[in-house]
């Protein structure tokens, strides 16, 4: 074949213009050969799109553009102005704002999306004559629904000012004396007990409240008496301040943890004689959620015998636990 022209879109050799086959007058050093293959993409990985909230960006491999004989630096988007780029690591990377119009943006929508398109066109390394440009049309969908969240968190309550309010009763509350530690046995309600000096006093108090998971009894003051008034001004602390008044003679079984309130102490003569005894306990009930209901030791404290008015203000009311005999 001589005389053979090529513009590069035949499939085989066959489909280029020539004189005819056999029909030539060219010698050995003229002998050439043309293998005709599908037109190579600009990258051989492909080009790269990259979604972004402000920008669509597009990649293409240096190394594949300039194989496929085209010019990296010559690209420019479908308005002739948007032809800036930057390269890293090998890929020439073209970017458009996200914006309808943009650099010849168009901007469909269905019921679920919205379709930003542009086309991204490319030129032969040596473009010195008019020829069409290699054409890389990309589009990014964005999803018409989302989600948000408040970063705050609403807490409820009940106003209550301006409204009726009014106070109620004290909870009801019992004190019992007990045989032994085991709190099992009590002794009777309303009669007179005779124990040996030096015995243990097992003493137990149970307080009647609905809210029973979030109340606890605390014994704030207990103290003994020779008659049966709590206001007597002659008394012996047992417990003052939550705390015992002597822990050689007194222990806190219970106290801040439940609705039930325990000690224990020695029985001896308050004012060096034998006059019979009566206990009487302050308490208080605490809120676990807004407070630590356990009561905290402040270290050693000995028996001091304390006036009325040096008594802690009574939050929840005195509890008389029955008369004693020595």
């Amino acid at each position: 074949m001589d005389d053979v022209g090529c513009t590069g879109s035949e499939s085989n050799l066959t489909r280029c213009s020539h004189n005819g086959f056999g029909r030539h007058n060219c010698n050995h050093g003229e002998d050439a050969g043309v293998v005709c293959s599908e037109s190579e993409r600009p990258s051989n990985s492909g080009p790269e799109l990259v979604c972004g909230r402000r920008l669509l960006e597009v990649g293409l491999s240096r190394a594949g553009l300039e194989t496929a004989g085209l010019n990296a630096f010559s690209a420019h988007l479908a308005d002739l102005r948007c032809s800036s780029h930057q390269e890293a690591n090998g890929t020439v990377w073209f970017q458009v704002e996200r914006r309808e119009g943009s650099c010849g943006n168009t901007l469909t929508t269905n019921s679920s999306h919205a379709i930003y398109s542009n086309s991204l066109f490319i030129y032969q390394v040596h473009n010195v004559s008019f020829t069409r440009p290699v054409s890389i049309p990309f589009s990014c969908a964005y999803p018409l629904d989302t989600e948000s969240s408040l970063d705050v968190a609403v807490a409820p309550y009940l106003p209550v000012e301006g409204g009726v309010s009014g106070i109620g009763s004290k909870a009801s509350a019992s004190m019992s004396l007990y045989h032994n530690s085991n709190y099992t046995e009590p002794y009777p309600a309303g009669q007179r007990v005779t124990l040996p000096l030096g015995s243990v006093l097992h003493v137990g108090v149970s307080v009647n409240e609905t809210e029973t998971e979030r109340f606890v009894v605390v014994l704030d003051n207990c103290y003994a008496t020779h008659s049966p008034n709590p206001d007597d001004p002659m008394r012996y602390f047992i417990i003052q301040n939550k705390c015992p008044s002597d822990r050689t003679q007194v222990r806190v079984e219970e106290s801040g943890s439940s609705l039930e309130a325990r000690f224990s102490a020695l029985l001896f003569l308050f004012q060096g004689d034998y006059r019979d005894v009566f206990l009487h306990c302050s308490l208080s009930l605490c809120d676990q959620r807004s407070s630590s209901c356990t009561p905290v030791s402040r270290g050693p404290t000995f028996t001091k015998r304390r006036r009325v008015g040096e008594l802690i203000s009574d939050q929840f009311g005195l509890l008389d636990c029955g008369e004693l005999e020595v």
